[in-house]
């Protein structure tokens, strides 16, 4: 049985609104009858002249006026006030977290159009930090990883490596959700599963059943009432080949990765495969579009080459963001600095597919960096003149905290981009 008791408890600040908004109604009615009271004085009903009615109107008392603004605005907030401690007593903890997220769900739906383009651990970053300010946001993950966990399952099954899509849909979900630590899982004891993770046998498996890899990730979407959508850039069986700066040629992804020589270029194969038409659609109705961050041949370039990707990214009306990498990659961009970053992009696909570079300007700690150069790791140089002389406006900001890894934030990250949407 319902205890009307509990609006009177110490603590539950129902009477205090509750006296506001006597008061309140008292001051609105004073101003109130004011008001119509100098407008009504002197006038008959049978002798009302416009022109008199206007003349009383503006000799009315501007104290008049004043409790009137008064009177509402104490009324609202008292209305208001009461609200939110009647939510307090009748609803759970639970049922008031979920009408706080239907007011978020609701504000993120105004966010803007943005399509992420990328790869590996990095895409996932930027996506946990700008799901925060919009649920307007498509992930278009690149499929050319060849090792690992998804390596194997592709060899085996003949499917898209699942690996970085399942990334990107664990980092759009609620980080709380069980399922979403499910997917991360990865078995490590001794026998035929260990390096595997879970979410990839998961999408393995969901693919089988249903046999169409777009449905399977559709599905878990759903489960997870992720924010936003994640499309593979193609459907097809795409594997990259770099040529050496030694002349020399290799092949697949992983292989590229272990390279020691710099690269010239890198390529898909087949060239002409297809791209996927709902990653190309979300492309053509965004905003804005996020290149990076990430392995540069590896995650972001492949996507570029994607037949109809650069030509949409070449158009004035959607604007382009690039975040560069804050560490060069051993094998990847040694000694590379951010305006090499730019060149890469630019000779791979054209130099209107970047509008912005992001970079950072905060220092890791020391010991971190120690730690990084001992792998040949080295924070990417900011050559802000040939940034300029090539045609791309630099946005610089701290981007990093402090912790085992020098990675960008995704709260910083999300932070700074949307500083630069706005303005």
């Amino acid at each position: 049985m319902f205890n009307l008791n509990k609006f009177i408890y110490p603590g539950v600040k129902i009477k205090r609104w509750l006296v506001l908004f006597i008061l309140s109604f008292i001051v609105f009615a004073f101003g109130l009858s004011g008001v119509l009271g100098k407008l009504v004085e002197h006038i008959r009903i049978e002798q009302i002249n416009v022109d008199d009615f206007f003349h009383r109107l503006q000799r009315l008392k501007l104290i008049d006026f004043l409790f009137l603004f008064l009177g509402i605005a104490g009324i609202i907030l008292a209305l208001r006030r009461s609200y939110f401690a009647v939510l307090t007593i009748l609803f759970s903890k639970k049922e008031k977290n979920f009408f706080s997220r239907i007011y978020k769900e609701a504000k993120l739906k105004r966010g803007p159009k943005i399509a992420a383009i990328g790869g590996g651990t990095g895409l996932s970053v930027l996506l946990k930090g700008i799901k925060e300010s919009t649920s307007n946001l498509t992930a278009i993950v690149t499929v050319a990883d060849d090792g690992g966990s998804s390596g194997r399952l592709r060899k085996s099954y003949n499917i898209i490596p699942p690996g970085d899509i399942r990334n990107c849909i664990v980092a759009l979900a609620d980080e709380e959700d069980i399922l979403s630590k499910l997917l991360q899982y990865r078995f490590t004891e001794k026998g035929e599963l260990k390096g595997h993770n879970f979410g990839n046998i998961f999408i393995t498996a969901l693919t089988k059943i249903s046999g169409d890899f777009p449905k399977a990730i559709k599905e878990i979407s759903k489960v997870l009432a992720i924010r936003g959508q994640v499309f593979p850039v193609s459907l097809d069986n795409i594997k990259l080949k770099a040529k050496l700066k030694n002349g020399k040629e290799v092949y697949g992804q992983s292989n590229i990765a272990k390279s020691k020589v710099a690269i010239e270029s890198i390529q898909i194969i087949p060239s002409n495969c297809k791209p996927y038409e709902q990653a190309l659609k979300a492309l053509k109705s965004a905003d804005v579009v996020i290149l990076g961050p990430g392995s540069l041949y590896t995650s972001i370039i492949p996507n570029l080459l994607i037949p109809g990707v650069k030509e949409i990214l070449e158009s004035d009306r959607i604007l382009k963001i690039y975040i560069c990498n804050i560490m060069t990659q051993p094998g990847e961009t040694d000694g590379y600095t951010v305006s090499d970053h730019i060149k890469a992009i630019f000779k791979h696909s054209s130099n209107k597919v970047i509008d912005y570079v992001v970079v950072n300007d905060g220092i890791p700690r020391e010991s971190l960096l120690k730690k990084y150069r001992s792998e040949n790791s080295y924070i990417v140089k900011i050559d802000k003149e040939e940034i300029i002389k090539l045609g791309v406006k630099m946005v610089c900001a701290k981007l990093i905290e402090d912790g085992e890894y020098i990675r960008h934030s995704p709260s910083l990250l999300n932070k700074t981009i949307m500083k630069l949407i706005v303005t």
